[in-house]
């Protein structure tokens, strides 16, 4: 017999709410419209701090290797904020949970986990937190960080499958832009070499 699905599953669809189901519509469409992969990253980012009802969030993208944080989106901070905390996380602590196990993590309190280390001294403060990867083509392409619920002490099982959700969109989204990324790579070198050539000859 096959296993029940899990809720950090990507292909499992969670059973959502009228208002639930438009919300997650719009921001699948939101983060889809775009071909850009800087921007779709953004936008990913914004959907699901929306739609987790977060004060803060951020999304991380796995270097080369797959064990640390090469890249690291936020929102909630203003710039000077992130000046003042410094260089990002590169995947220790808490948010190394999601590089080790890439499955959802949902925490009341962030403080009382025993991997709760790093933050730096001008980090503000923050409690609960939603954890979820985001898989491109079967692998894990980075996490999407969730913290301090912003109308309840802490997230739900219900904000963790719409989040979960839309990071399963996401994963089709960066993959959509990653092929058009390496399209345009390869028009710009046709249309140097066809530039070169006649000069060359």
């Amino acid at each position: 017999m096959a296993p029940a699905p899990s809720a950090g599953d990507p292909a499992v669809l969670p059973e959502l709410t009228g208002d639930q189901a438009r919300r997650l519509l719009d921001a699948v469409v939101g983060v889809a419209s775009d071909l850009s992969l800087p921007d779709v990253l953004r936008r990913i980012v914004e959907s699901a701090t929306r739609l987790g009802g977060a004060r803060y969030g951020a999304l991380g993208v796995l270097d080369e290797g797959g064990d640390e944080l090469g890249e690291f989106l936020v929102t909630g901070l203003d710039a000077e904020a992130q000046r003042t905390i410094g260089t990002h996380p590169t995947g220790k602590g808490v948010l190394g949970l999601l590089i080790a196990q890439p499955d959802a993590v949902r925490l009341p309190d962030i403080r009382l986990h025993p991997r709760s280390y790093g933050f730096p001294p001008q980090h503000p403060p923050m409690h609960s937190f939603l954890g979820v990867p985001i898989r491109v083509g079967g692998a894990v392409f980075g996490n999407l960080y969730l913290a301090d619920k912003v109308d309840a002490p802490e997230f739900t099982s219900g904000d963790e499958q719409v989040v979960v959700a839309l990071a399963a969109a996401a994963g089709v989204a960066v993959e959509k832009a990653r092929r058009y990324r390496d399209s345009r790579r390869r028009e710009q070198w046709l249309e140097a070499a066809n530039a070169i050539t006649p000069a060359l000859l």
